[in-house]
């Protein structure tokens, strides 16, 4: 018989006066695609529960996305 699996958790925090983003990760929630496939499942679960469309989630990735990749100090994620 298998052993379940660990629990793994992520925690977000905001830092407005850095505006930011924190996210942090279980000491078990080391694989970054695991990481992903859990913030993903769930935004897309939240998404889902706001009764967004597929086309709405589009434009908000569309139209956001470089809030939080961008390079010139303004992410909203620190990396």
């Amino acid at each position: 018989m298998s052993s379940k699996p660990e629990n793994k958790s992520i925690e977000l925090t905001t830092d407005y006066a850095n505006h930011s983003i924190n996210m942090k990760f279980s000491d078990n929630l080391t694989d970054d695609r695991e990481r992903g496939y859990i913030l993903s499942a769930a935004f897309f679960s939240f998404c889902a529960a706001q009764g967004l469309d597929k086309q709405a989630v589009t434009e908000m990735a569309s139209s956001h996305y470089d809030q939080f990749t961008g390079d010139n100090g303004s992410s909203l994620f620190k990396r």
